[in-house]
């Protein structure tokens, strides 16, 4: 079985969890046996093996475009044309909008069934279609859909919102969630604690993009009311994007300047030592597809305070293995903050609890297996119709 992967994030290239998630899917379908092509955007034009995966990189600055969307398709262009000779392909892969041109035209160029993944739709990021450029993905996103021959999404909220927003019909869908490297089960620190907080000093861990889905801001609001009554505790948020300067006014305005620390982006090593390290890991996205970040938490055996919205409610039972709160309610936040710092025990339950989770049903091998049963399901049906 040879599988041909289109994605725009793929290592060194990561934005989110896109990457990291069609970079691990597809090393562990390798192991099990699956012939895997995948194709991702580059500075140059290049054919590279990746541990087994045969990684074509397509130039992706080739002409001077406008604008993203035109940016978007010119690249797909490209991609389509490079890929259209590779040889025999079973099955098109695509990952979201960004490559469903380039899957479309090579799905009818080899005559094979497509399986898209919506890790996310316009919709659900921007809260409706208020724009030409949203409209226009939307209806790419649509199109990748129809186009599938079946659809796999992440959570039950995904399931949901293809259904609603792009009309999909259920027995088209699969609900298959992302994971994490099973290394992470049993992550060494490469950086000391020290480097991030005094010894008596709580640390609390934030991150990724600092944009208003995230919650940001509810983390600094909540860690506000927090230290007026502890005192003790330090802030880490890990990562950029377009808030950052409003976070870091917010900040001062609030008189925190001394107690919140921005890092930036940090390497994978780093990242995980602070959250090694830290008491307490707060990620109240307002729009959450799926949270890997927040699983990611849990492998690590971290008590976790997550969004009570979307994907994280599929894996984070309130108060068994983790917390949920509203992301707009910086009181509640703070409120189940106090709660777990200042009770060691709940502390180190939660977070058994999370690793426990993660073993039995969320790391990468787990969900590429699932994966697997999807192409094989697929290639058995595509033997029995006409094209």
């Amino acid at each position: 079985m040879r599988v041909l992967h289109l994605s725009w994030e793929y290592p060194p290239h990561i934005v989110g969890g896109l990457g990291r998630h069609v970079y691990h899917i597809t090393h562990e379908l390798v192991k099990l046996g699956v012939s895997v092509d995948v194709a991702t955007i580059g500075y140059e034009d290049s054919h590279m093996s990746d541990d087994g995966v045969s990684v074509h990189l397509v130039d992706a600055f080739k002409v001077r475009v406008p604008d993203f969307s035109s940016w978007v398709h010119s690249f797909n262009i490209f991609m389509a044309t490079e890929l259209s000779h590779i040889g025999d392909v079973d099955l098109v892969h695509v990952h979201d909008w960004l490559t469903a041109p380039a899957g479309i035209v090579l799905k009818h160029r080899f005559k094979v069934p497509l399986i898209a993944t919506i890790h996310a739709t316009e919709y659900g990021r921007r809260g409706g279609l208020h724009s030409l450029e949203s409209r226009h993905i939307h209806e790419w996103e649509w199109l990748l859909a129809y186009e599938a021959w079946k659809v796999i999404v992440c959570s039950r909220l995904m399931v949901d919102e293809v259904k609603s927003v792009l009309g999909v019909p259920s027995d088209k869908i699969i609900m298959i969630p992302n994971g994490v490297d099973k290394s992470l089960l049993n992550f060494k620190p490469k950086y000391e604690r020290s480097n991030y907080a005094l010894p008596w000093e709580l640390l609390i861990v934030f991150y990724g993009r600092l944009v208003y889905e995230k919650g940001p801001d509810s983390v600094i609001r909540a860690f506000a009311k927090l230290l007026a009554r502890l005192g003790n505790v330090k802030l880490v948020i890990i990562g950029d994007g377009p808030m950052r300067e409003y976070l870091v006014n917010l900040v001062n305005q609030l008189g925190l300047g001394s107690k919140v620390y921005f890092t930036g982006r940090v390497s994978d090593d780093e990242l995980y030592s602070v959250i090694y390290h830290s008491n307490l890991v707060i990620l109240p996205s307002r729009y959450e597809p799926f949270g890997i970040s927040s699983l990611e938490a849990m492998a690590l055996g971290k008590p976790l305070i997550a969004t009570n919205r979307g994907g994280p409610t599929d894996f984070v039972k309130h108060m068994d293995n983790g917390i949920l709160a509203n992301p707009d309610n910086p009181d509640e936040i703070a409120y189940y903050a106090e709660m777990v710092l200042k009770d060691e025990g709940l502390a180190k339950r939660l977070g058994e609890r999370a690793r426990e989770t993660v073993t039995k049903g969320y790391t990468w091998d787990i969900i590429a297996r699932k994966t697997y049963e999807v192409y094989k399901a697929t290639l058995e049906e595509r033997v029995r119709v006409n094209w």
